[in-house]
């Protein structure tokens, strides 16, 4: 019971996250419990407030300080993200009794996000206020918010403003000079069919496994596969509260079109957008060659 109602709170913290994200801020959310209710909730606003300091817990710090004095003893503070150590240092003047986070330094750090390597734990075993600690509550859904292609793909689409013309030109052009520049390799480690190639080319520029987008149904002259895969552009949309129908189909179709006509000029990929995330569990996506995909 008591993972669930740490999860409860933990989904108040990743819907500010989100909001964060879209508002154009770095990705943080946190909450602040007392006696099982939420008495705050915040998010980082550096960006929008052009202040530095205003991580996701020092503004769900100041939040509830108004209306509970300095002395926060005997709240907990959920958050996206372990806090940094200058959060750290106004939980324990704030008198915060636990934190409880998704993400660690260490986890983001590993994805490339340039951070103070100072845990939490360091500090508030040199403070005069001791905090419970709790780690990794919904991790998997913190840690999208610092996956760098998702906070990219999340720029270009609020910059785009939904005219997606030179997202899908620049990505076009990224995949099939990566093609000319690897083409030698590329065919000697492709094997099968023509379609057969284009699945495992697919599959290589994106960098994931046959288990990661199973194939389904197969010809001579056609795959259908249901792509499952981590997808920076899937959460990118989720966090932009964007349709992924119009946008797969109106940036990221072309490019990969684009790139398997270097196999063969007859190849066509598509997918079914009866059948794409968040709607279904997977994306269902089809090469075909030398006829138009009867699924879509």
């Amino acid at each position: 019971m008591r993972s669930k109602y740490y999860e409860k709170f933990m989904e108040i913290a990743i819907e500010e996250a989100r909001k964060s994200l879209k508002e154009g801020n770095k990705g943080f959310g946190a909450v602040l419990v007392k006696n099982e209710k939420t008495i705050a909730q915040a998010h980082d606003t550096e960006v929008t407030d052009s202040d530095l300091t205003a991580h996701a817990e020092i503004n769900v710090i100041r939040k509830a300080s108004k209306n509970y004095g300095e002395d926060l003893a005997g709240c907990i503070l959920f958050s996206t993200h372990e806090p940094c150590p200058m959060c750290t240092g106004a939980l324990v003047w704030a008198k915060v009794s636990e934190a409880v986070y998704g993400a660690s330094i260490r986890d983001t750090v590993k994805l490339g996000r340039t951070m103070i390597h100072s845990s939490c734990r360091e500090i508030i075993k040199m403070s005069p206020w001791k905090i419970r600690l709790k780690s990794g509550v919904l991790k998997g859904e913190c840690l999208k918010f610092y996956d760098e292609e998702v906070r990219k793909l999340v720029k270009k689409f609020s910059a785009a403003n939904r005219e997606w013309n030179d997202i899908e030109r620049e990505l076009t052009e990224k995949r099939v000079k990566w093609f000319e520049d690897n083409k030698a390799s590329i065919f000697k480690r492709l094997k099968g069919s023509d379609v057969e190639k284009a699945y495992h080319l697919i599959l290589a520029k994106i960098g994931i496994k046959e288990s990661d987008a199973p194939i389904v149904e197969k010809t001579e002259n056609s795959i259908v596969f249901h792509s499952k895969n981590f997808c920076p552009a899937l959460e990118a949309c989720k966090i932009m509260g964007l349709d992924t129908r119009e946008v797969c189909k109106t940036i990221f179709e072309k490019p990969t079109q684009e790139l398997i006509k270097g196999i063969n000029p007859k190849l066509k990929f598509r997918r079914n957008y009866k059948r794409i995330r968040p709607y279904t569990p997977y994306c269902e996506e089809i090469i075909v060659l030398g006829k138009q995909c009867s699924h879509v």
